[in-house]
């Protein structure tokens, strides 16, 4: 079994300063597992970057995978503490069959608070190289499991649902599944490509003035997608061999343009 990160506090003859300690430990080790990945960071690295004896490794988390995970811990809580509120506000608009503009808006509350975040926090880039590494599957697979548990699972859910309910298909429905994992490209290549994207754009950063813009346009961009989903209820996929079913698709999208313009024009 995978050890747990253990939070130990100071007590007579040990470590002094517990809390402080264990922070300064869990800072460095951040910084050299998205230097040198999770094989190339040793304890005793870890431990001379915190300013500690190597033994507090020890005593504070058992071993480095202890470290590992309190890192991620430390990720895990600081992120939710960000997404609880639109998320659980999706949650309750899927919970009580709201309208598909109260789930689309519901979608983009979320899509906004993660940009915010993960964009314009001085702490969220901090942890971009050790992130980075984690979702490339660099790491324990510890590591993954309590990121999937504490949030993917919950995130994946709610997305998948709005998703499902806009399209009319099951939330775990393959089809939904893969639109709802394409819709955060966007984010995700000034996230992942974060040095080059600024130069295209000759920015030295992301300010509120630059996050506002780009996140309406990011927005646009998702709101005429899952607009366009709605057009797919109940009915198969167009194919080019069918052209009735593409006509009556097209027909549908002028119908629903009239619903996407009042969402955007809300935002």
């Amino acid at each position: 079994m995978s050890p747990s990160p253990r939070h130990r506090h100071a007590v007579d003859g040990g470590y002094p300063r517990g809390e402080e300690t264990r922070a300064r430990i869990v800072a460095a080790a951040l910084n050299l597992f998205g230097e040198h990945g999770f094989d190339g960071a040793s304890t005793r690295d870890i431990a001379e970057r915190a300013g500690v004896n190597a033994p507090a490794i020890g005593y504070y988390f058992d071993n480095k995978e202890g470290v590992y995970l309190a890192c991620v811990e430390h990720i895990v809580s600081r992120v939710w503490e960000q997404l609880a509120g639109p998320v659980e506000a999706a949650e309750a608009a899927l919970a009580s069959q709201a309208d598909d503009n109260t789930l689309i808006e519901a979608l983009c509350a979320i899509q906004a608070r993660v940009a915010e975040f993960m964009l314009t926090s001085s702490e969220s880039s901090h942890w971009r190289p050790f992130m980075a590494r984690e979702q490339a599957g660099l790491g324990p697979t510890s590591g993954y499991e309590m990121i999937e548990k504490r949030i993917s699972r919950r995130m994946t859910a709610v997305n998948a649902g709005i998703v499902g309910r806009l399209l009319g298909r099951p939330a775990d429905d393959e089809e939904t599944l893969i639109r709802t994992l394409t819709l955060n490209g966007p984010l995700l290549v000034f996230h992942t490509h974060c040095r080059k994207s600024l130069g295209v754009l000759g920015w030295d950063a992301i300010d509120t003035e630059r996050l506002a813009k780009l996140m309406r346009i990011v927005k646009q961009h998702t709101v005429i997608l899952l607009q366009s989903m709605t057009e797919m209820r109940g009915a198969p996929l167009p194919r080019e061999s069918k052209p009735q079913a593409v006509k009556a698709v097209r027909t549908r999208r002028r119908q629903s343009s009239a619903g996407a313009a009042r969402v955007l024009g809300e935002g």
